[in-house]
């Protein structure tokens, strides 16, 4: 007898320690290395067990009983760990949570490891023979039943635990699943309350005889449905790592599950994301309470420690949406870096990168727009067209890069000196155009004579030489509905015109020419 309940003890602890090796090398998962040190834990005591069975010597077997203290307080707590993790009902372990689980455990720990000076664990030992083995015999005390009674509540709510998933089928689980898992868990559970009320008959531990057989039920769980294996993998590879955010919706619009990264993002709006229908967890939060309830994709933004980002929030139907238990995965991706990728070639497409305005090709494309909704709404419009006296002197006398200063000096100046309404670019060298909404003549006029005056007094320091600086202005203005200017590029012509007339007449002046005001 003794012989054989060995060599079964020596297999279930080489089985437990291939399944703790086996399952930390195979995932990141909280609940993988959870199942991977309760099984450390069961092959600590179950090989303390193995031991005390083969002692013939009291002091010995004492020793024994204590190494299995160093799995055996835990074992219950990180079954229960694993139940919660590995079932969604906890998506994460915080230290609070942590801290309450292992309270009880680790006090154990620390007052078995120091027993001979209180007795509070066991009061007495004794030796015991049965069926040809010695067995420990021990009574005991007050933290003993303290840790029997939280060892029950652990399982217990393991049981409870795996028997709601079985009734509720949750998503990515069958009912073999949680049958499987509430078998393993129950075993321990029957093991625990027999060493409770008929051990002092025989002096056996049940627990540790039925401890094998749910590692045995847990191991053709795993061959059988592929547990933390490639189901899981593919979860955790596609769902709970995903950087995008992802919130199941079940009937009711109700949250079903969700992962780290959707966590994280309602986190930095102060909301903690629960079993609860969507419109109550949202109810301070309408703007996304309707994005979250439409079927559609929609744009989102916030502001996290003082940053802007966007967020992208995309609907996927689950299943038949005509069988009354409609599901909708919620995907919520981070496209900050792409749209501030976006923005950096719109800028760079539509932007004079030395002047700061509008390109040629967006000035002139802005232009013909508010061309057009002019001549619709019969407004005023007003278009200044500015060139920089002698430019080719001054790049000719201080060189290219003191050229490339002045023609940010006038972007400056040009940018400063307008309405934010307003359209201004560079479109030639050293020439700049602004288009000016609902402005007449006379307004635009007394506009580009503010800026003429501005140029004109401005001193441009380029090494330790100073630039003076003077800019002829052209002034067109038309009302809408002109029939001699039919486009923009035929405004620019009388603007031009202008121009010319201001450069012949000795520079540094304005000259107006209008349409349809006379």
């Amino acid at each position: 007898m003794k012989t054989i309940l060995s060599l079964y003890l020596v297999l279930a602890v080489a089985l437990a320690q291939f399944f703790a090796a086996y399952f930390f090398s195979k995932g990141r998962s909280s609940y993988r290395k959870a199942f991977s040190a309760m099984v450390l834990c069961v092959s600590i005591y179950l090989f303390g067990f193995l031991q005390i069975i083969n002692s013939n010597d009291l002091q010995d077997m004492i020793f024994w009983n204590q190494f299995q203290y160093f799995g055996l307080p835990f074992i219950s707590v990180l079954w229960l760990m694993v139940a919660l993790l590995y079932t969604r009902t906890i998506y994460s372990l915080k230290p609070r949570i942590v801290f309450l689980l292992f309270a009880v455990p680790a006090l154990t720990f620390i007052i078995r490891l120091t027993n001979s000076w209180h007795h509070l664990f066991y009061t007495k030992w004794d030796m015991r023979m049965y069926y040809g083995y010695y067995t420990l015999y021990m009574e005991r005390g007050f933290w003993y039943y303290v840790n029997i009674t939280y060892t029950i509540l652990c399982m217990l709510l393991t049981v409870i635990i795996y028997f709601i998933g079985y009734l509720k089928d949750k998503i990515g689980f069958t009912k073999s699943h949680f049958l499987i898992f509430l078998f393993a868990s129950l075993l321990p559970l029957i093991g625990i309350v027999l060493i409770l009320f008929i051990f002092d008959e025989r002096s056996i531990d049940y627990s540790a005889l039925i401890m094998p057989v749910s590692l045995l039920t847990i191991g053709y769980g795993i061959l059988k449905y592929d547990f933390l294996e490639i189901r899981t993998l593919a979860r955790e590879t596609i769902f709970e790592n995903n950087f995008a955010g992802m919130v199941v919706l079940g009937p009711g619009k109700r949250i079903i599950d969700y992962n780290k990264a959707a966590e994280k993002f309602f986190e930095s709006i102060n909301i903690s994301l629960k079993n609860c229908p969507i419109d109550q967890l949202l109810a301070h939060e309408q703007e996304l309470l309707e994005i979250f309830e439409s079927e559609a994709s929609r744009d989102f933004s916030l502001v996290i420690d003082g940053e802007e980002r966007f967020f992208e929030i995309d609907a996927v139907q689950l299943g038949d949406t005509h069988d009354g238990n409609t599901r909708m995965l919620k995907s919520i991706r981070d496209v900050t870096e792409e749209r501030k990728i976006q923005e950096k070639l719109k800028f760079l497409a539509t932007t004079d990168t030395l002047s700061g305005l509008c390109n040629r090709a967006e000035f002139m494309d802005l232009a013909q727009r508010e061309f057009v909704l002019a001549q619709k709404s019969n407004e005023e419009l007003a278009l200044l067209l500015m060139d920089l006296d002698n430019f080719k002197v001054i790049n000719d006398t201080f060189g290219h890069a003191a050229g490339d200063e002045i023609i940010r000096e006038m972007g400056s100046i040009i940018l400063n000196s307008f309405r934010k309404s307003d359209i201004s670019g560079r479109i030639g060298g050293e020439e700049f155009a602004v288009i000016l909404k609902n402005t007449s003549l006379d307004e635009a006029k007394m506009a580009a004579e503010k800026v003429r005056k501005i140029i004109a007094r401005r001193k441009v320091i380029y090494g330790d030489q100073e630039i003076r600086l003077t800019v002829s202005i052209g002034v067109a203005a038309i009302r809408g509905g002109t029939k001699d200017i039919k486009d923009i590029e035929d405004f620019l012509k009388m603007a031009d015109d202008a121009l010319y007339k201001a450069k012949a007449g000795g520079r540094n002046a304005v000259v107006t020419l209008g349409s349809g005001t006379e």
